[in-house]
C-alpha cells in the first residue's frame, strides 16, 4: 500500500478502536470487558503496524506535502536534487509563536509564570513576587495589563490551535509594525523552448504586495467574584474561553471577513478567488470535485475543505442507489474536510444557504501582533457581584495567492 492508502487504513482502525472503547462503561460485565480489551489491544497493535509502515515509506521516499497529493516533481541532475531549504516568515500550524518569541528574545523571567494565575491576579492581588513583578511591569496608563510576551504568546496558541484556518493550513506571520509588506505572486513565469543560438524568451513572474495591518479584535468574559475566589479550575477554563471565543471570530473574518475598516479581508470576498453558486442542497461530491480542479488548474494543491457541520452532516447522509452510504471519490476523500461554525447557514434569498470553503490554505496569511493586552472593568458591573474580563489582540489576513481559493456559494441547507 502506498502512504495514501495506509493513512486511510489508519483511520479507519482509529474508528474501529472508538467505536471499542465506547463499549466499555461502568456496569459492563467483566468477561465482556476483557473481550472488549482483547479487541482493543488488537485493533492498536495493527495501528503501530501501519505507523511502522508509514515511518518506512516516508523515510523513503521524497519530501512532499503532508496534505494531499503533490504530482510535481523537482528538477534533479544525474538523479541528485539540489534545493536550499527555503527560510519562511511564518509559523506554519504545528509550530508555536512561544518558541518564535523566545528565539527573538531573551528568556524571560514570566517563563514558567501561569496564564490563568495571571488572570487571577489581576483582581484578587498577586499571590507570588513573580506574580508582583509581572503585573507591576505589565500596567499601562489606561489601567489595563500588557500580557507579558511569553504569556501573549500562549494565549495565542490557544486560540491557534482552536482555529479551524490554522488547522487547515495557514501561516501565522508574527507583526512587528503597524505595517507588514508581503511578496505576492501575480502570474506565473512561462518557460519556452528555444533554437540553438536563439535569445531566451522573456516571462518574468508579476509580482504585487500585500500590506498587512494590524486591526483589533477584542473579547469581554464576565466572571463573578464568588468563582473568581473559589473555583478551582478557572485558571485553567479562563485563558481556554478567550481563545474559543476568539479562534472562532478570527476563524470568520478569514474566510468571511468584509475588508471594510475595522473588519479584514477575508477569502470569500477576495478578488480573483474561483467561485461557483450551487443555488440548491447538496446531493453529491460533485461541487468538491469542481472546487478541487479549480485549484488544481492554478497549480495549487488544495489542503483542506472547510464547511459549516450541517453540510457536512448532509454529506454523511447521502445515499447511493443501493440505499448504502455514498462513499466520497478518492481525490475528495485525501482532502481534509474541517468544520466550523464560524460560517453562517442563513444567507441568501431562502435565508437557508451557506459556502463551503476549498483551498491550499498555505496561501492564507495570518498575521498577528505577538503583544495581547489585557483589562479588568470592576465598576460596570459592580452591582452583580462581577468583573469583566477584556483581552484584544492585533491582526490581519492576506492571502499570497488567490486562485490558490475556491467557494461553493448558495448551499441549502
Amino acid at each position: 500500500m502506498n502512504i495514501q492508502q495506509l493513512q486511510t487504513e489508519r483511520r479507519a482502525k482509529l474508528r474501529e478502536a472508538r467505536a471499542l472503547s465506547r463499549k466499555m462503561t461502568a456496569g459492563t460485565p467483566e468477561m465482556e470487558a476483557r473481550q472488549i480489551e482483547q479487541e482493543f489491544d488488537i485493533v492498536m497493535t495493527e495501528v503501530d503496524e501501519i505507523d511502522a509502515q508509514l515511518e518506512e515509506q516516508r523515510d523513503a521516499a521524497p519530501a512532499a506535502p503532508a496534505i494531499g497529493v503533490d504530482v510535481t516533481a523537482r528538477g534533479s541532475d544525474g538523479g541528485v536534487t539540489d534545493v536550499p531549504e527555503v527560510r519562511t516568515v511564518g509559523l506554519k500550524p504545528e509550530q508555536r509563536m512561544a518558541d518564535w518569541i523566545n528565539r527573538e528574545q531573551p528568556r524571560s523571567e514570566y517563563a514558567d509564570l501561569e496564564l490563568g494565575a495571571y488572570f487571577r491576579s489581576m483582581v484578587n492581588g498577586a499571590h507570588t513576587d513573580l506574580e508582583k513583578r509581572a503585573l507591576t511591569e505589565g500596567t499601562d496608563s489606561a489601567g489595563g495589563y500588557t500580557v507579558p510576551a511569553n504569556l501573549s504568546a500562549r494565549l495565542i496558541d490557544l486560540l491557534r490551535s482552536e482555529s479551524v484556518v490554522n488547522r487547515a493550513g495557514a501561516v501565522t506571520v508574527p507583526l512587528t509594525s503597524d505595517q507588514n509588506v508581503i511578496a505576492k505572486l501575480a502570474t506565473d513565469p512561462v518557460p519556452a523552448w528555444r533554437s540553438e543560438n536563439a535569445a531566451i524568451a522573456e516571462s518574468d513572474p508579476t509580482f504585487s504586495s500585500v500590506t498587512l495591518t494590524p486591526r483589533s479584535l477584542a473579547v469581554m468574559i464576565k466572571v463573578s467574584r464568588e468563582l473568581l475566589a473559589d473555583s478551582l479550575n478557572l485558571e485553567r477554563e479562563l485563558p481556554r474561553i478567550m481563545a474559543v471565543a476568539m479562534a472562532k471570530e478570527w476563524d470568520r473574518v478569514a474566510l468571511l471577513g468584509s475588508g471594510t475598516a475595522p473588519e479584514p479581508e477575508g477569502v470569500a470576498n477576495a478578488t480573483g478567488i474561483g467561485t461557483a453558486a450551487l443555488s440548491g442542497a447538496l446531493t453529491s461530491y460533485a461541487p468538491f470535485i469542481t472546487a478541487r480542479t479549480a485549484i488544481k488548474t492554478a497549480n495549487a494543491n488544495p489542503t483542506a475543505y472547510i464547511l459549516h457541520p450541517r453540510d457536512e452532516g448532509t454529506l454523511a447522509g447521502l445515499t447511493a442507489s443501493d440505499s448504502q452510504p455514498l462513499m466520497a471519490p478518492k481525490a475528495v476523500e485525501q482532502i481534509p474536510m474541517l468544520t466550523t461554525t464560524a460560517i453562517p447557514t442563513n444567507g441568501g434569498t431562502g435565508t437557508d444557504e451557506s459556502t463551503i470553503f476549498c483551498g491550499d490554505f498555505r496561501h492564507l496569511i495570518l498575521g498577528m501582533r505577538a503583544q495581547i493586552q489585557v483589562e479588568v472593568i470592576r465598576e460596570a458591573y459592580a452591582a452583580n457581584h462581577q468583573y469583566a474580563f477584556i483581552a484584544h489582540f492585533r491582526g490581519d489576513v492576506a492571502l499570497a495567492q488567490p486562485a490558490a481559493f475556491h467557494t461553493t456559494t448558495a448551499v441549502q441547507g
